[in-house]
């Protein structure tokens, strides 16, 4: 399971859609969401989880957690990476080859957290 603490629900539901999660209809005016990711994996959206945990603050500056979604191939990665920037999210690194020879772009989420598109 992983948890994404978020500030706007429908613009990070927006966002993940976007890379392919699926949602249930209506989810944006929740304050949590769980998505089965499969694999028994999940996916956790809160816009409250961080106010129910005792002296907790929201941690500032950039992100030290990744998310990696992969696509099918390097024209993928591309394209992709030009539909989430052209729509106004941060692209913080454009499509590269790493050098264990992947493909991959980074692109910030509306809350910060980077996400990896990558080849596979």
């Amino acid at each position: 399971m992983v948890v994404l603490l978020v500030e706007d629900m429908a613009r990070s539901v927006a966002f993940y859609r976007r890379l392919g999660v699926s949602f249930p209809d209506g989810v944006e005016s929740r304050p949590s969401v769980v998505v089965d990711l499969g694999g028994g994996h999940n996916l956790v959206l809160s816009t409250t989880f961080g106010a129910n945990v005792p002296d907790y603050a929201s941690p500032a500056g950039d992100s030290r957690t990744f998310l990696e979604f992969f696509v099918e191939g390097d024209a993928a990665v591309d394209e992709l990476y030009g539909r989430l920037t052209a729509a106004g999210y941060r692209g913080r690194r454009s499509p590269f080859r790493t050098d264990f020879g992947a493909w991959m772009a980074l692109i910030d989420d509306p809350d910060g957290t980077t996400v990896l598109i990558t080849a596979g």
